[in-house]
């Protein structure tokens, strides 16, 4: 059996694919192939208590020699290797284990295995096409370094296991791994089957969920994290404070919540959390907040901690100084002005979420009063003077805020087209784009609108905005309106926001619609399209998983990242909504 498979350009080579007979997920990748009377199953799974990735192999009709050759890149998912002298030749071989450290500076990866033996080759495989970088227009060939090859006897109806780790493990022990790794498994299950609990029909789906789930969840630096997607993404402060509520709370995982609120609520600097922190650790620089919405959803997730339950005394100071920050102004321009509202911006710089620049060039720059910024400051208000009083601080300095900032908003309701403006530039000019931002003005818990303007809102956006799977970011009618998502990079990111459709903002026009319309049963056949749409989209782009994006235009083509945690965190979210 040759299983390799490197890519050429117009060859596969070797050609393994071709005797592959099926393929599944049970729970864990399975390939199963055939060659005449002989079938080798195929196994992996990454065990989390050992920090191992296990490969399984097993053979039936017969005995057969495997050779495994491990390509080796040694890198870190930004950047591709090339041939090179500096790459260590040789790996150190002993019974039942292989140890490679292929450059200095690096955890040394170590394959511990059922036996077999070790050879050194020293090859370099040159010029691996990855056709998925290709289709995105990035860099996509890569030369990968071959130390050598490990030869071993698959004996009928033995299973012959390796463990990929970055210390020495004891491979015999993977059958206690698997087991742990299904009891976790079977354990986000039923937390997902529990946030499923009034919509019995959406329990698979949120197993399936909850699953993809902890995927999401990390640690860092002896903290808790939330990577916002895989595989481009780092830990985001935006996308992490969305998710909280799906990821965390929609399963009951307080705790994890609240450790991910304490790690950002330890870096606020100047009354903003970090927009990112960097992807190596260390101190967060100041450039890495640049986010004039991040502090907000902050407030939020804090806000919809307490309402789970959760004690949230302990992040009452970071909430305190994340308002005050805005309240006296603070880094890029983010501060209220006159009016009460938010106003930020400062040349060159993304603040919002609409965040693509390329070369420079912020595609979607929004200065001036952004609408989903001034109503995540209505909501936060709301919620610190909610919390205030519940912890025994004055909440009249927030109720206040909030009345002005209420009464102010009314600068944004766009008669005309019956909906609300994006955002007034710093000349107080509105910019009347059908965008969805509107949305969380209806959706967050504290609305700035009455019910006819908040019910018009959400029928404009639905109307023109929502596709299979997503919301449009503009609407097909402006001239800006961008409908596909591919291409080279400059392209895409042109594209981001300018059209491209996004699942995350599912959950706020869920939230919206069932606002507006009610709890009742069309409420429900209505969010639960939307979920079948979810369901049947786990199928077919990352399998178990939700993308970041689908194309704005049919069909809908799914890309971006094709795990996304604020994807999965509002489908989970959704669920609840039933």
């Amino acid at each position: 059996f040759d299983l390799g498979a490197n890519f050429y350009p117009g060859t596969v080579h070797p050609r393994g694919h071709l005797l592959l007979e099926e393929f599944r997920l049970d729970p864990w990748p399975v390939w199963r192939y055939r060659l005449g009377a002989l079938t080798l199953t195929r196994t992996l799974f990454v065990a989390r208590e050992a920090g191992a990735t296990v490969v399984e192999y097993r053979l039936e009709g017969g005995n057969a020699r495997l050779e495994l050759r491990p390509l080796i890149a040694g890198r870190d998912f930004h950047a591709l290797v090339t041939a090179n002298d500096v790459v260590s030749p040789r790996a150190d071989a002993e019974a039942g284990r292989i140890t490679y450290a292929p450059y200095p500076g690096i955890p040394p990866l170590v394959l511990s295995h059922s036996g077999g033996e070790w050879c050194d080759t020293g090859d370099w495989y040159h010029q691996m096409v990855y056709p998925r970088e290709a289709e995105l227009g990035l860099d996509d060939r890569e030369d990968l370094f071959c130390p050598g090859v490990l030869s071993a006897s698959l004996e009928a109806d033995v299973t012959w296991r390796l463990a990929c780790a970055t210390r020495p493990v004891e491979v015999e022990e993977a059958e206690l791994w698997r087991e742990a790794e299904r009891e976790r498994r079977e354990e986000a299950a039923r937390r997902g089957r529990r946030a499923a609990a009034r919509a019995p029909q959406f329990e698979e789906l949120g197993a399936r969920l909850a699953l993809a789930a902890d995927d999401f969840l990390v640690e860092r630096d002896g903290a808790m994290s939330i990577i916002a997607g895989y595989p481009w993404f780092a830990d985001w402060g935006r996308d992490a404070m969305i998710s909280i509520p799906g990821l965390c709370l929609a399963t009951g995982r307080l705790d994890e919540a609240a450790a991910v609120l304490r790690a950002y609520a330890a870096h606020i600097r100047d009354g903003l959390i970090p927009n990112r922190f960097p992807d190596y650790g260390g101190e967060v620089p100041p450039d890495h907040y640049n986010a004039a919405d991040a502090s907000l959803w902050f407030v939020e997730a804090v806000g919809a901690l307490a309402d789970a339950g959760g004690d949230v005394a302990s992040l009452w100071p970071a909430v305190s100084a994340i308002l005050d920050g805005y309240r006296h102004g603070t880094r890029y321009g983010i501060g209220i002005d006159d009016d009460g509202l938010v106003v930020q911006g400062e040349e060159g710089v993304q603040l919002t979420w609409m965040d693509a620049k390329v070369d420079g060039w912020v595609v979607t720059p929004r200065a001036g009063k952004a609408v989903e910024i001034n109503a995540l400051w209505y909501n936060a208000l709301h919620r610190a003077a909610r919390l205030a009083g519940a912890l025994g601080a004055d909440p009249t300095p927030y109720e206040s805020l909030a009345r002005r900032a209420g009464e102010a908003f009314e600068a944004f309701w766009y008669e005309d087209g019956g909906y609300l403006y994006d955002v007034i530039d710093p000349m107080g000019r509105p910019d009347p784009a059908l965008r969805p931002n509107q949305l969380l003005a209806v959706s967050l818990p504290h609305s700035p609108l009455d019910g006819a303007r908040a019910r018009r809102v959400v029928d404009a956006v639905e109307r023109s905005l929502l596709v299979p799977l997503g919301v449009r970011t503009l609407s097909p009618d402006d001239p800006a309106y961008q409908g596909d998502y591919a291409g080279d990079r400059y392209t895409r990111d042109e594209a981001y926001h300018q059209g491209t459709a996004w699942p995350w903002l599912l959950g706020p026009l869920a939230a919206a619609w069932r606002r507006v319309h009610g709890g009742g049963a069309r409420a429900r056949e209505r969010i639960g399209a939307i979920l079948r749409d979810v369901e049947a989209h786990m199928e077919e782009f990352g399998l178990g998983h939700v993308a970041e994006v689908v194309a704005g235009d049919p069909p809908h083509r799914p890309g971006g990242c094709f795990a996304q945690a604020w994807s999965c965190a509002e489908a989970l979210r959704i669920l609840q909504l039933l």
